[in-house]
């Protein structure tokens, strides 16, 4: 999506675009370069940003702007058909594809702090086990695989960790946060509440003229994915 997204900024028009942002790093500096050159605004397609957990999960983890907060994952994807265009060669692994959705969700959690480190391994039935240290201290852990079940469809398990405190998030429909003596909360939505609310939000924000994602979120969380990718 990368060189529609850069074309549309230069030409002044507000972007919505799509994950991955970028597949390959031609692409994102070519991205980076309208973004900063235009006054138009880019706003990134990753819903799990909009998730209403996300901000009980910061008052429940009880963290201020700066604090870390791990973060592990296990997502399981259906088996794709031999010509979905994730198989293409142009979109890469499945990492970048579709896990790029889980690392960025933990760099937004994070206020896009710097990664420190990170490291990849791929299983002999093709999950994908990834890691990610941040400067702030933060820690990643996500598995990506489509072995198993496909009853449901697209499942992920997250868990949210500082403090003393954990917080689960079940196939963005299902919140729990529990400390050591008691369970603080629990939520429930439907599970397209987030795709919902991401439109709407970016929607009114381009309706009203309001700013898109930082140069610098863009630049960290895409960098992050095709690092990976790389491995």
């Amino acid at each position: 999506h990368a060189p529609l997204a850069a074309e549309a900024l230069l030409r002044g028009s507000a972007v919505l675009v799509e994950k991955p942002v970028a597949t390959t790093r031609a692409q994102l500096h070519r991205l980076l370069a309208a973004m900063r050159t235009s006054r138009a605004p880019l706003f990134s397609g990753y819903q799990r940003r909009y998730l209403p957990f996300n901000e009980l999960a910061r008052r429940d983890l009880g963290v201020v702007p700066g604090d870390p907060i791990s973060y592990h994952a296990v997502a399981f994807e259906v088996p794709l058909q031999p010509l979905h265009w994730y198989r293409w060669p142009s979109s890469r692994s499945r990492l970048l594809s579709n896990g790029c959705h889980w690392l960025d969700h933990f760099l937004f959690l994070n206020d896009f702090a710097a990664v420190s480190d990170h490291h990849l391994k791929v299983a002999p039935d093709g999950t994908i086990d990834c890691s990610v240290t941040l400067e702030n201290g933060a820690f990643c852990t996500l598995v990506l695989t489509d072995r198993g079940s496909r009853r449901l469809g697209v499942r992920d398990h997250v868990e949210l960790r500082a403090a003393g405190v954990t917080v689960t998030m079940e196939d963005m429909s299902r919140y729990r946060a529990e400390d050591d003596r008691r369970v603080l909360r629990k939520a429930r939505i439907p599970g397209l509440e987030a795709h919902r609310a991401m439109y709407d939000k970016i929607g009114r924000g381009i309706a009203h003229g309001e700013a898109g994602d930082s140069v610098l979120s863009v630049h960290r969380s895409a960098v992050l994915v095709l690092e990976l990718d790389d491995e």
